[in-house]
């Protein structure tokens, strides 16, 4: 049975955004509709495991020094994730061992690289590539992983799109006069085809704790990264955590 409904206006329901009078009519068609009764299931199961995998840090917590037990927990939560996307409604994983996969990432070492696609061929052409890390080493690597999947892509005459999506410490690659600026300034002229995503829940949290917040030009706000993430994964991009 085709519902007719939107993903915006699932999204709306499950962050809570529809009125009474809305709730309760989108609830009743959900009773007597169990195809739309999956789909909002699987909007919201998808968005907590991401929200529970990518949850901003606590404010007070050390930028550089975070608890093995809390890197442990986190891990676990992004294991879950995997395994709901390996497992619900048919939705496939695929590792880098996967041929697809191994070209989505050339000469990537870095075990944190992980595709993760809910498409059963994932899309090597749009390709969302997440950081919530400030650590230079990571911001470093999600520019050149960026750049190496530009530039293969154009050897192969593919029409790419990318994002790099910010939130968290990782916001720091999208704040103006960072040490990245001119580099990403340079893709940005190069490459019509990459998008620089900041998280507004990021910025709303640092404002309210006094920091004024200026990004590069390059950059656009989306509501939240794990909004963000979620849409795009529905849309059948492949998502790198970086």
């Amino acid at each position: 049975m085709n519902s007719g409904v939107s993903d915006e206006t699932l999204h709306a329901f499950v962050d809570g955004e529809l009125d009474v009078a809305e709730r309760e009519a989108l609830t009743a068609r959900m009773q007597a509709d169990p195809e739309l009764a999956r789909r909002v299931c699987a909007v919201r199961t998808l968005r907590d495991m991401v929200r529970l995998a990518y949850a901003e840090p606590p404010a007070a917590a050390p930028h550089r020094a975070a608890d093995a037990r809390d890197r442990f927990a986190r891990r676990c939560a992004l294991g879950c994730l995997v395994l709901f996307v390996g497992l619900a409604a048919g939705w496939v994983l695929r590792g880098r061992e996967n041929p697809v996969m191994a070209a989505l990432a050339p000469a990537v070492h870095d075990a944190a690289f992980q595709p993760v696609s809910l498409a059963r061929e994932p899309d090597p052409n749009r390709i969302l590539l997440h950081l919530d890390s400030g650590e230079p080493e990571r911001m470093q690597a999600a520019l050149d992983h960026a750049d190496r999947l530009l530039v293969e892509a154009e050897r192969q005459g593919r029409q790419m799109q990318l994002e790099i999506v910010a939130n968290s410490y990782g916001l720091d690659l999208l704040r103006a006069g960072n040490p990245y600026a001119d580099r990403i300034e340079r893709m940005r002229r190069r490459h019509a085809n990459v998008q620089w995503v900041a998280c507004n829940q990021t910025i709303a949290r640092l404002n309210s704790q006094g920091a004024a917040i200026t990004l590069l030009p390059a950059a656009r706000i989306a509501p939240s990264a794990i909004g963000e993430i979620v849409t795009r994964l529905q849309q059948g991009w492949t998502y790198v955590r970086v």
